[in-house]
């Protein structure tokens, strides 16, 4: 039997069939148990509805973890999440580092956006959906997330050319971003973006793309 607790590899940004969601009190439910700042980062960067925080949200959402198996109450009257759900919570609530990925169409009125979240041992790439539900993969942390992030970008304008990514890390003790579009048979990558006309840099190929993308994670964080 394969082993429930082990994450699977992040292998490119259009997420597959076998990927699992997480409603908005489920995820509440998850991020209420460990009060951290990382587990605060985590609850701004995705953008939860205050309300999903009351009590009986985060009841709704520990009944549909427990109907999934994911959740299970201790006969001294403990919960304990089990499976994706358990490794999910630990994502979120240890994070040392997140990934907002902005996906710009066109136009601007056609935005889209990922989070990858990054703990010591688990990553999760998740993708918001509707009605507040979020799409989850997991991974294993290896150290080498801007090779990850850079796949996510080139896969990106292989599906749409027009397209922009907006890249922004984050870590408890600030935040890098790098933007990129396709020029010609290279990239614009401009770092330090903070309004129209910003930022540094020009024109790359594809291991300059690299370089750019590896620059906002030269900052050691805890792995």
């Amino acid at each position: 039997m394969a082993d429930p607790m082990k994450g699977t590899p992040l292998e490119g940004f259009e997420l597959p069939d076998d990927v699992f969601g997480l409603g908005a009190a489920e995820l509440a439910y998850l991020m209420a148990r460990h009060e951290t700042p990382a587990g605060e980062r985590s609850r701004r960067l995705l953008m939860l509805d205050p309300l999903s925080a009351e009590d009986a949200a985060l009841l709704a959402g520990a009944s549909s973890l427990a109907s999934r198996g994911w959740l299970t109450v201790t006969d001294d009257g403990a919960a304990e999440t089990r499976s994706s759900a358990e490794l999910v919570e630990y994502a979120v609530g240890a994070a040392t580092r997140w990934t907002r990925v902005g996906l710009v169409g066109e136009n601007a009125s056609q935005m889209d956006f990922a989070v990858l979240v990054e703990s010591d041992t688990v990553i999760a790439l998740m993708q918001p959906r509707q009605l507040a539900s979020w799409f989850i993969r997991l991974g294993e942390r290896d150290g080498n997330t801007s090779a990850l992030v850079t796949g996510l970008v080139r896969e990106r304008f292989a599906a749409n050319p027009e397209s922009g990514v907006f890249l922004e890390v984050q870590t408890l003790d600030g935040s890098t971003n790098l933007a990129v579009r396709q020029s010609g048979s290279g990239f614009e990558a401009l770092a330090d973006v903070a309004g129209p006309g910003t930022g540094t840099g020009g024109v790359v190929d594809a291991e300059g793309l690299q370089g750019a993308v590896s620059a906002l994670y030269a900052e050691a964080v805890s792995a």
